[in-house]
């Protein structure tokens, strides 16, 4: 199997069906020839069977309009490809498969992390430093580096959105102005690839070091190391330039998977997971 660093990062399919074809995941397309009459039997189609890379892909998205046989899925986790269910444009995900390499040792040790308070807060400060590229102020609880870094976050996208000349009223999940839409759809394709990298190396997306209470805390917290260095300023970028374009969301994948080959994106993030959650080739350090 094919290490998830050395893989393609992502792929985002919606409206088609995936079904094996041989040995491997198919994507099927059915176009409509002509305009044949609504309930005419005879009306012709197009099928179009394209293979999807599954032992060389860190994560299948399926967005909407997508059916997958039991046998394809199977398939995507013999092959460690992590398999989401995602909203339209891969903007939301609303479930997540299991790529196999679970490891036991991996997640008694990222709850060892979690539960010892000083463990924790070491590997918090290894995020935040990931993160803002400079060691955070000694002598502060995760509760005060977490506002630190709420100031620190609001004044990275005022400075982002002045530079792109982007009108800019805050970070709004809900708000369809074109550099909101655009960072959301950035961001889920980063906490995609994030969930696979994780799930690979054998640890649990639900136990956070800074983030809690959610399904994919860890998930955000590997993240946020990356996210204002790469897809966000990528985001805002397309914004800018192409902000009123009928295929943001296309573009902004697109943009996302070319950033994400250019930077070796899954290298870093196998290195980041393991130098904040301790474990180095398959070995627990302390």
């Amino acid at each position: 199997m094919l290490p998830v660093s050395g893989r393609i990062s992502f792929l985002m399919v919606e409206h088609c069906k995936i079904r094996m074809g041989g040995s491997v995941p198919m994507r099927i397309d059915i176009s409509p020839v002509g305009c044949a009459p609504e309930g005419d039997g005879n009306k012709e189609e197009i099928v179009r069977e394209t293979p999807i890379p599954i032992d060389r892909l860190a994560c299948l998205m399926l967005g909407p309009g997508t059916s997958i046989s039991q046998d394809a899925i199977k398939s995507c986790a013999d092959a460690g490809c992590l398999v989401l269910w995602t909203g339209e444009h891969g903007v939301r995900v609303y479930s997540a498969g299991q790529p196999g390499g679970a490891s036991g040792a991996h997640i008694l040790r990222q709850a060892e992390i979690v539960l010892d308070p000083q463990k924790r807060l070491l590997a918090a400060r290894r995020l935040y430093q990931r993160m803002m590229g400079a060691e955070p102020p000694e002598r502060r609880s995760i509760e005060q580096l977490r506002g630190l870094e709420g100031v620190w976050v609001r004044n990275r996208y005022a400075e982002l959105a002045k530079l792109h000349g982007v009108n800019w009223n805050g970070r709004y999940q809900k708000l369809s102005d074109p550099a909101n839409r655009a960072i959301s759809m950035a961001t889920s394709t980063l906490y995609g690839i994030t969930e696979a990298a994780i799930l690979a190396l054998g640890y649990s997306p639900a136990l956070g070091i800074v983030h809690t209470g959610d399904a994919r805390s860890l998930v955000f917290d590997m993240a946020d190391t990356l996210k204002f260095r790469t897809v966000v300023p990528l985001a805002f970028e397309i914004a800018a330039s192409r902000g009123d374009d009928k295929d943001l969301a296309g573009m902004v994948r697109r943009a996302c998977r070319d950033l994400f080959v250019k930077e070796k994106l899954l290298d870093l993030l196998v290195d980041i997971i393991q130098e904040v959650i301790g474990a180095v080739d398959g070995n627990l350090v302390d």
